[in-house]
Parts: structure tokens; C-alpha cells; sequence
């Protein structure tokens, strides 16, 4: 790709024409897709459990909590989570039966020791 040229240039903007700027979301889309590539090859695979969507859709719909579904396609216990996200054992097995919602801060933790993002915590059908 050729170098991207300013149209003008003020102290706080930069104008480019269109094709150029396509090219910077091009470049920005293959980013994203490249880190989320390697974040998911990063999880080793006797880590995971894989469910097929109908499974993972029946578990949902059963009232199974995204963490327990995520944290058993980690083939982690609740202890192994609980430990590496500072919380105790029994709170996140409040949060896992949904008699508790999880701080902003323990769902933070719990995604970032399961690696994924914090929206995976939350499906359209949660906690009955």
C-alpha cells in the first residue's frame, strides 16, 4: 500500500481523502482480527471444553450461568477461578447460582483469568 497522504493539516485534525481512510480501517480491522487470532490460539487446547452452539444454547436457556459455562470450557473448578480472580470460593458460587450479580470488579477479574472479554459474561438469557 502506497503512504497515506494529508489532505490538509490543522494542530489538533488531519484531513485524508476516503480511500486512504478505508485503508486505515482495512488496517485496523486486520489488527483486531490478527490479536483476537492469537488471544483464542494463546488458550492451550487441553484448556478448553467445546460445546456446539445447540449445547451452549440449551445450557443457557437451562439457566446455566455464562461463568460456569466458560469456566468448564476451561477446565477450571470454581476453586481454580476463584483463586486466580482474588475472590472467594463461596462468592463466586453465589454469582455462578445467580444469588448474586458479581461486582463490576469480580466480573472484570473472573474474564480476565477465564481470557475473554467481559461482554462473553453476559448472554441475552441469563440466571432464571
Amino acid at each position: 500500500m502506497s503512504p497515506i497522504t494529508p489532505v490538509s493539516e490543522t494542530a489538533t485534525t488531519v484531513t485524508v481523502n476516503r480511500a486512504d481512510w478505508e485503508a486505515i480501517l482495512d488496517r485496523l480491522d486486520d489488527r483486531q482480527d490478527r490479536e483476537a487470532i492469537a488471544r483464542s490460539e494463546s488458550i492451550p487446547p487441553d484448556y478448553r471444553v467445546t460445546y456446539t452452539a445447540d449445547e451452549t444454547r440449551r445450557m443457557v436457556l437451562d439457566g446455566v450461568s455464562p461463568i460456569t459455562i466458560w469456566r468448564e470450557r476451561r477446565k477450571m473448578t470454581q476453586g481454580d477461578l476463584a483463586t486466580g480472580a482474588g475472590i472467594s470460593k463461596s462468592y463466586l458460587s453465589e454469582i455462578e447460582s445467580c444469588k448474586k450479580p458479581g461486582s463490576a470488579i469480580a466480573l472484570q477479574r473472573i474474564a480476565h483469568v477465564l481470557k475473554i472479554r467481559i461482554e462473553d459474561l453476559f448472554f441475552d438469557i441469563q440466571c432464571k
